[in-house]
């Protein structure tokens, strides 16, 4: 019955995973990179650094900075745009305690996420999905079909990144 299961467990990790982006670019890793947000629609991706002011203090009027790579333009980097800033990858952010701050992506605003700066001195963003705490390395959506623009719609996220052991975990969220 254990092995059972356990099989169906893996089959159900397997599944979900499949529901990934397969085939998307993965962009470069600096040391203030935080995470990532993909989605169905296209390979366009949305990236999160960290806004520090020396090597241990976050900037405390803007911690993060967040940008595009356009994959279907020969990864051109560019800033948001001003609707995607507003409505879809923009972000929030609210001083906590010295150094940590609650940040929440605005079109998504019931998810709170949670930027601090790790023992080594690295910023990381941490978050709980489903009850289990991770450091967030990246996010998919999966669109609802025929929905876009201002009109998009959820079907599902998957949050990907490491618990407090460092095991890659990710998690299905259905808002």
């Amino acid at each position: 019955m254990k092995n059972l299961i356990n099989s169906i467990y893996l089959l159900f990790c397997t599944a979900i995973s499949s529901f990934a982006q397969e085939g998307y670019p993965t962009p470069a890793i600096n040391p203030k990179f935080l995470f990532y947000i993909q989605h169905s629609e296209g390979h366009n991706t949305y990236v999160y650094e960290a806004n520090m002011i020396d090597k241990l203090n976050f900037d405390n009027k803007n911690p993060i900075k967040n940008y595009r790579i356009l994959y279907d333009k020969n990864g051109e980097i560019r800033p948001l745009t001003g609707i995607q800033q507003k409505f879809a990858y923009g972000i929030k952010s609210k001083e906590l305690e010295n150094n940590t701050f609650e940040i929440k992506i605005v079109s998504y605003a019931n998810q709170p996420l949670y930027l601090k700066i790790d023992k080594t001195g690295k910023p990381y963003v941490e978050t709980v999905v489903n009850g289990h705490k991770l450091n967030l390395q990246r996010i998919f959506l999966k669109q609802k079909e025929g929905t876009s623009g201002l009109g998009t719609q959820v079907e599902y996220l998957l949050f990907y990144g490491t618990d407090h052991y460092g095991k890659k975990v990710h998690e299905k969220l259905i808002p």
